[in-house]
């Protein structure tokens, strides 16, 4: 299978800032007892000179998507997340622009000038005004709901994610309903692994039914069916022995995707699975930090370099190179 290369790129998942308007209980951005990671987030932002500079304008002009994905932020909060866009969609009109957000920030004409630059929005919107907040924190239901409509107004092309929880899933369908009353074109719920899933940084699992927050719980919902991710299909799970001879399919690699990851502090890597490459085992493949980090190498020579040689070589030969992340995640049963 041939891995990602600067020729056959398709899309960039980039991370615009690890700051964050919401403060989401179970969220990466924080530790179990509550306390945030401060050595982790509200630290970075890419800036469009950074990305001018170390990505070539034929590899924006190539892209068939670019999308806002992160562990620690939301992309409205970079200052500079419009002026990307706008940079990314001037080189390639037909590249698909997507980013996620709570849209609890900024202000309608934001949102309006996001919208008339062709930018798709997922937004992730977990419950109605008396429900939303006990999840997205800090969010206000007034402001998100200007927001949205600000957007769709001026046309944007706008899609409705809601997790479900058990104080929620009673609203699944009203959501639904008030999603084509405003002109969202997609809804769809969806079902958390945050009940049992590892500490981001330590790698401490953990297995619970229901999650202490102030003078409430977050509750798993009665019903674990997830209709985005079918679970029966792909992916090695932590319980199973790690093993060099069984087969990883890098779905960042497979069926022509060829994506690659750009984190908030300018790490490059295949996805957000890997982890932070500071303090997770892919550490050990990276001799030279600032040789995969983007504030630092031109895109093209990251993707040539050793690092994405040896991703490749353990994912495909089974060498003893191969992380366990990357079996865990994409090894097919």
């Amino acid at each position: 299978m041939m891995f990602i290369t600067p020729v056959t790129l398709n899309a960039i998942n980039l991370e615009f800032t690890d700051y964050c308007n919401a403060a989401c209980p179970m969220c990466s951005r924080f530790k179990w007892d509550g306390s945030l990671y401060k050595e982790k987030v509200n630290q970075n932002h890419n800036t469009l000179e950074m990305l001018q500079k170390r990505i070539p304008e034929k590899i924006i002009k190539q892209l068939k998507q670019f999308r806002s994905v992160g562990t620690y932020g939301d992309p409205i909060m970079n200052p500079e997340c419009l002026e990307i866009c706008k940079w990314v969609r001037g080189l390639n009109p037909d590249c698909r622009i997507e980013l996620h957000s709570n849209g609890g920030a900024r202000n309608e004409t934001f949102w309006q000038e996001l919208a008339r630059t062709g930018i798709s929005i997922r937004f992730n919107i977990d419950g109605l005004q008396d429900t939303n907040h006990l999840y997205r924190r800090k969010v206000v239901w007034k402001k998100l709901m200007q927001n949205v409509k600000a957007f769709i107004g001026a046309g944007g092309d706008a899609s409705w994610g809601f997790i479900v929880f058990k104080h929620n899933e009673h609203q699944i369908e009203d959501a639904r309903a008030l999603s084509k009353e405003m002109g969202f074109g997609w809804f769809g719920e969806y079902y958390s692994d945050r009940w049992k899933s590892s500490d981001w940084i330590t790698g401490e699992t953990m297995d619970v039914d229901k999650w202490p927050v102030d003078d409430y719980y977050l509750e798993k919902p009665t019903s674990q069916e997830n209709k985005f991710y079918d679970k029966s299909t792909v992916g090695v799970y932590e319980e199973e022995q790690f093993d060099l001879d069984k087969k990883v399919v890098c779905k960042m690699a497979s069926n022509k995707k060829y994506e690659v990851y750009i984190r908030a502090n300018g790490d490059v890597q295949p996805c957000c699975m890997l982890g932070d490459l500071d303090v997770h085992e892919a550490k050990v493949l990276i001799k030279d930090p600032k040789s995969v980090n983007i504030n630092h190498t031109d895109l093209v020579d990251i993707l040539d370099g050793e690092f994405f040689k040896l991703l490749d070589h353990g994912i495909n030969q089974g060498s003893e190179d191969r992380l366990k992340n990357c079996f865990y995640t994409c090894g097919v049963k």
